[in-house]
């Protein structure tokens, strides 16, 4: 029987956020979902974590959008540049490709809103 876990801390536990986009309220799948993590050094993003979900056959780690944020002052320019990164490439159909935009400022809102700037 386990009667405990410990779980060392998250250095992303304070500044974290999850965004899931519906087409109505009564329907429970995502579009677009976001999850997004920041951990800071000082006054700046020390490394970040930004996963994607509604876009792929699984969820879909953007570490391409999460390098352009390394290093940097959290803003809300930053935060669309990374929003921009994690949707540079996708190859959409036709019957789908509202999910780029759709993704992309879902990420610039959820990192906004775990760094604090929204």
């Amino acid at each position: 029987m386990i009667l405990s876990i410990d779980l060392p801390p998250s250095p992303y536990a304070g500044h974290s956020q999850y965004l899931k986009v519906r087409d109505r309220a009564s329907y429970e799948f995502a579009l677009v979902s976001v999850a997004a993590a920041l951990e800071f050094s000082g006054g700046s993003i020390r490394s970040a974590r930004i996963v994607l979900g509604g876009v792929a056959h699984k969820p879909w780690r953007a570490t391409t959008a999460e390098q352009v944020l390394a290093g940097k002052v959290p803003a809300t320019a930053l935060f669309e540049a990374a929003g921009e990164e994690a949707v540079a490439g996708a190859k959409p159909y036709r019957q789908n490709a509202f999910k780029v935009n759709l993704a992309r400022r879902a990420v610039a809102r959820a990192l906004a809103e775990a760094g604090g700037v929204a």
